[in-house]
């Protein structure tokens, strides 16, 4: 699926602090995507046929990205992701959900996880951020105020795209990095990930580490061996921390595992969850 076709499929919640646009798919419990900085829901696009089979699969945008609100005026951190989610899944009547997340999109299941219990059936994460394993710096950087008037959208873009190959474990489809990134070619869109990245906040995730103890839902662990930016030591910290926590380590896979090797990151989390509904 091309990331034009993904973004039609998507609908629209109304929420206090915005709008959510998300996809809707497929019948069952419902599985809740959740993608990192600089991606969008799109992120999925490859697991969702895989997903749908035996699930209602639900992928949002985050709050200030993708082709959700990026109005210039409001808290886009992972403490307040979560709690946007909580509301969103009110909004759209879904009481709990099995969590599937990646980059910071894993540092809002982890606070979900911990915070909001209630709402998570089973966690899965990737490569997700932890700890004080992030932000990294080209994000610290990228989200300094001046970067606004130093770099153009197009600018920005180029730099963004060159990262984001970085994060693969071999050369990838331009039209794939093009799709990720495609929210973000405009000023308003290059703005809104500017505050994404302004965002950033390890304190987060440090500030909830003596909670994972706590997490009493099955925890499948998805990781990447190779990446660069989240560390496998966090991963191996993690199912350390969290009770019952399962880690299945992915070869030749960097950061994006699910698009690395999405066949055998969509058979791990179909498993999981198939699992999870016996």
């Amino acid at each position: 699926m091309n990331w034009r076709d993904f973004q039609t499929m998507q609908r629209v919640a109304e929420i206090d602090e915005g709008f959510v646009s998300y996809l809707d798919d497929g019948a069952g419990e419902p599985v809740i995507l959740i993608h990192g900085i600089p991606t969008w829901g799109y992120l999925w696009h490859q697991l969702i046929p895989e997903l749908v089979k035996t699930n209602r699969v639900l992928a949002p945008d985050l709050i200030g990205f993708g082709y959700s609100d990026k109005s210039d005026r409001f808290d886009r951190s992972i403490a307040r992701q979560a709690e946007l989610i909580n509301d969103w899944m009110d909004t759209i009547a879904v009481q709990r959900a099995h969590i599937v997340a990646h980059d910071i999109g894993g540092g809002v299941a982890l606070r979900l996880a911990t915070l909001f219990p209630k709402r998570v059936m089973s966690l899965c994460v990737m490569n997700t951020v932890c700890y004080d394993s992030w932000p990294i710096e080209a994000m610290l950087q990228f989200g300094h105020p001046e970067t606004r008037t130093k770099l153009s959208a197009a600018t920005a873009m180029s730099l963004l795209k060159r990262a984001l190959k970085q994060g693969f474990a071999s050369s990838v489809d331009d039209y794939l990095i093009e799709g990720l990134l495609a929210p973000y070619t405009t000023e308003v869109g290059k703005l809104s990930l500017i505050r994404n990245a302004a965002a950033l906040n390890t304190n987060l995730t440090t500030e909830i580490t003596p909670l994972l103890p706590k997490i009493n839902v099955p925890t499948l662990v998805i990781w990447g061996e190779d990446d660069e930016f989240q560390l496998l030591k966090y991963a191996q910290r993690l199912v350390s921390d969290i009770p019952n926590a399962v880690l299945v380590r992915v070869k030749d896979a960097r950061h994006f595992v699910m698009l690395d090797r999405p066949g055998e990151v969509a058979g791990h989390v179909s498993h999981f969850l198939t699992q999870e509904l016996h």
